[in-house]
């Protein structure tokens, strides 16, 4: 490593991490990654050899991993965990563990190397069920799932945690994230409705009238750096809606965007969904405060995983590695 500000990236191997890294190379940090890669190394192989990356093969519940990767970090950026609420439910203790007891870990340890800024990854699931009202950071929450429940006590650890230190928290909650990445997902919705039109030549939607957010994998990772780099001012102890106001569709809404945009797909509408969430979020705060917008349109990720199963990038997107609830403890 060189003398560049370090930035610790937790799960860089992941959805998310793997586009933020190489955003966090390209803007002329050093990198470093802790990741267990439990879906293989794939992603960041590439990166090996240069020279501002380095990675951890380690554990967030690990002290001795956490220690060693954020000494003389700069910067945290907390991606790691389980991810969506049918993989955080296959093993309750697993999921508090990880996404629960590792953030306060990680609080802790930060303290310790001296960090300036923690930026965690948290969701827009915290808001549950609220049909009625477009919500914004400072709204009832309402989770409905051990996944949304643990990243909201992670939130309140983090600036609990950090009160009376130097170190500038951040939340981020994501809308639903969508598009093509490194390390595939087709457990998400817009992702899955696509393989399904291109594939099956239809799309399910179950329910319908349920309200997503929705905001690319990419702009994603440039929301984390635009907290990342924001001045502490403006993002000590906040949180901010990741997203676009324009890309909060119902389910139907959705599916029916994805036969336009291959055409020939019918929109099959199937019975109610065990899926209770439903919101309707707004991201004014991050586009006023940090100056974000998302750079890509739902249509935008539809494209590129269309191409990618056209092209061959993807030959089976219904293998287990591309699923969380599938692949997690294998």
């Amino acid at each position: 490593m060189n003398d560049k500000k370090l930035i610790l990236v937790t799960g860089g191997a992941g959805y998310i991490g793997s586009h933020l890294v190489r955003k966090l190379l390209d803007k002329g940090y050093a990198v470093r990654n802790l990741d267990k890669l439990a879906f293989g190394d794939g992603p960041v192989t590439e990166l090996q050899g240069n020279p501002n990356y380095s990675h951890i093969n380690g554990d967030i519940r690990h002290i001795e991993d956490v220690v060693a990767a954020s000494k003389g970090a700069w910067g945290v950026i907390h991606l790691a965990g389980i991810v969506g609420d049918p993989a955080c439910d296959l093993d309750h203790d697993a999921t508090w563990s990880i996404n629960l007891e590792a953030t306060k870990l990680m609080v802790e340890c930060c303290k310790f190397a001296g960090i300036q800024r923690f930026v965690f990854a948290s969701t827009c699931s915290v808001y549950g069920a609220a049909d009625n009202y477009t919500l914004n950071e400072g709204s009832v929450l309402n989770p409905v799932s051990l996944y949304a429940e643990t990243n909201l006590a992670s939130e309140r650890i983090i600036l609990k945690g950090f009160e009376g230190t130097d170190v500038c928290p951040t939340i981020v909650r994501f809308a639903t994230v969508y598009g093509a990445s490194r390390r595939m997902r087709f457990d998400l919705v817009v992702n899955i409705m696509t393989a399904k039109a291109v594939k099956d030549g239809a799309v399910r939607v179950f329910g319908g009238d349920q309200w997503r957010p929705n905001v690319h994998c990419q702009d994603a990772a440039s929301g984390l750096m635009a907290c990342l780099e924001g001045s502490v001012e403006r993002v000590k102890n906040e949180i901010f809606n990741i997203g676009s106001d324009e890309q909060n569709y119902r389910i139907q809404e959705l599916g029916e965007l994805v036969a336009r945009c291959i055409p020939g797909t019918k929109v099959e509408t199937m019975g109610e969904s065990p899926d209770r969430r439903s919101y309707k979020v707004s991201f004014e705060k991050a586009r006023q405060v940090l100056g974000f917008t998302a750079q890509f349109r739902v249509e935008d990720g539809v494209a590129e995983i269309q191409r990618m199963l056209e092209n061959g990038v993807v030959e089976n997107y219904q293998a287990d590695r591309y699923y969380n609830v599938r692949y997690i403890y294998k």
